[in-house]
Parts: structure tokens; sequence; C-alpha cells
């Protein structure tokens, strides 16, 4: 079994409550990955998909400051174990998961938590709705969706509509996007699309440059 094969009957749980669920989601540039983000009613709940119960576990879901924190591990009826320290200490809720069934348990309610509302709304700015299919949560390393990944998504999406628009049209349309300001995102990105995005053809044969999708 696989931390997405767990995850998986966790989201059918939460979406049977009514929670919009986001996967594999990074905030900002370099931060950690929340492996389940629900939001309901202005409420946000995030989820850590995990093969066993420890502090490391209990200690990466304590991070989060938000309004109800969880981690989800595969139910074990042989072994006691005490979820005491989860509930008090860590303040994490926790549920147990029997995936041969899609069984989800949960043992430990989670506390409601002292939150940071700017930073919860914060976190729902950077929610998109590609979060909730891009990767399945427990994915591995690399496979989320990056503030990069999106921008070019965009970037793509954009030029494909405009052929020929130029990286100040771009600004113009999306704003700064996962750059700091504006002289981040016009400098940068065309440097990106020259050297790395295979898919964006650029015009450099007149100032300021052209930008098209590539047909090859």
């Amino acid at each position: 079994m696989k931390e997405t094969d767990l995850a998986k009957p966790v989201i059918a749980w939460l979406s049977d409550q009514h929670w919009e669920v986001y996967q594999e989601v990074q905030f900002s540039y370099g931060s950690s990955i929340a492996d389940i983000v629900a939001v309901r009613n202005g409420i946000m709940w995030i989820i850590e998909s995990k093969m066993s119960y420890g502090f490391d576990v209990l200690q990466q879901a304590s991070r989060w400051p938000v309004h109800y924190r969880s981690i989800a591990i595969p139910s074990n009826k042989h072994n006691h174990r005490d979820y005491g320290v989860a509930e008090h200490y860590y303040r994490v809720g926790v549920l147990e998961v029997k995936v041969e069934y899609d069984d989800v348990w949960e043992i430990v309610k989670a506390p409601l938590v002292y939150r940071k509302i700017n930073q919860v709304n914060y976190y729902r700015s950077k929610l998109v709705e590609l979060h909730k299919t891009f990767a399945p949560a427990g994915s591995k390393s690399g496979q989320h969706l990056t503030p990069y990944k999106w921008t070019m998504r965009e970037v793509k999406r954009v030029i494909e509509a405009n052929p020929g628009c130029t990286i100040k049209d771009l600004y113009l349309l999306l704003g700064k996007m996962h750059y700091s300001n504006a002289g981040s995102f016009k400098g940068n990105l065309l440097k990106a699309l020259i050297k790395y995005e295979s898919w964006c053809k650029v015009d450099m044969n007149i100032k300021p440059y052209r930008l098209f999708v590539s047909s090859g």
C-alpha cells in the first residue's frame, strides 16, 4: 500500500461531507507540501496522509496554522495506540483508514486550534482548481503542482490566445504570478521561456520579443 492509496478513501470521505478537496498543495516556492487541503464555509483543514504513526508525523501536521490539522494512517486493530499526545499536546486529529473497505474513522476529532486568519486567507488565495486533480495526495516528491508549473500553464494559455504577445503583455494580463515583482517577472520569465520551455517559440528578430506556442 502507498500513501496515495491511503489518501483516496479520505478524499472521498471529505467530499461526501461537502468539503472542497485539494491535493499536494505547495502554497509558496520552497515551502512544505500539504497532502490534503479541505475547505468548507471558510474553514480550512489540512490532513497529512502517512503510513505510520509517530512524533515526526504529528509534528509535521501540527505546523500548519489553520483551523484543523489531522493525520490519516492505516488502521491497526492489533496494536494499541495512545492518541492522547496527538490530541492534547500536538492538537492534531487522527483518522484511521481501512483501505480495502474504503472505510475512514475519525478516531480523534481534530481540535479547533488558534489560527492566523491572515495566513489562512493567504493559503486560500493560492488554491486553484487544478490542485484538485494535478497530482494525487501522497504522490512522490516533485509530482505536485508547483508555483512555477502553474505560472507556465497560465503563460502558455495566454500566449495560445494571443500569439505574438510580449512579456509586457503577459504581465498586464497575469500580474506577477509567483515572481516577487514586475521586474522579476519580466526578466526571469523571458529567460525561462527561452532556456527551459521548448513549447514556446521566441521571435528575437524584433524588439520587444514576440512569443508564440511552437507547432513542432
